[in-house]
């Protein structure tokens, strides 16, 4: 952890951890709590599939055919930017303001490169599906027009 915090907050991580050692725990539940919260309250996209059955739902899913990662990844980026937020307010008081937002800025940066490489994967694997079903709805089409 405090490598990363390292990256923004320059030679002040030892006394930011210092600070926080007791309660980053408390941080670190409390913002995946209200990450999930605001992940189903705000993220969930409208137009998924819906499902009748719960054995449908989890023979898609153990087929591959549901991806659990995106949500996870908009979850955890969620979280880690609600503690990156505390951790840089805590920066701010502790040692220097101008430290605390530069550094809260640069990691809020960095967090947000690295989540959207792996939502590029993610939104990869989603089109390659969509292709797949447009491609499988022309076969189907055109297999029905010849009789």
């Amino acid at each position: 952890m405090e490598g990363f915090l390292r990256l923004g907050f320059f030679s002040m991580a030892e006394k930011i951890t210092e600070t926080l050692s007791g309660s980053f725990a408390y941080i670190l539940t409390g913002a995946v709590i209200v990450a999930i919260w605001i992940y189903f309250l705000f993220l969930v996209p409208r137009k998924q599939k819906r499902y009748n059955k719960l054995s449908d739902y989890l023979l898609d899913v153990l087929n591959f055919e549901v991806m659990l990662g995106s949500g996870l990844a908009k979850i955890l980026y969620i979280a880690f930017a609600i503690v990156l937020v505390v951790v840089g307010i805590v920066a701010m008081f502790v040692t220097n303001f101008f430290i605390g937002l530069l550094g809260t800025l640069i990691l809020e940066i960095i967090l947000r490169v690295l989540f959207e490489i792996f939502m590029v994967i993610f939104s990869i694997q989603t089109n390659v599906i969509t292709i797949r079903e447009k491609i499988e709805k022309r076969r189907d089409a055109y297999y029905y027009e010849d009789e």
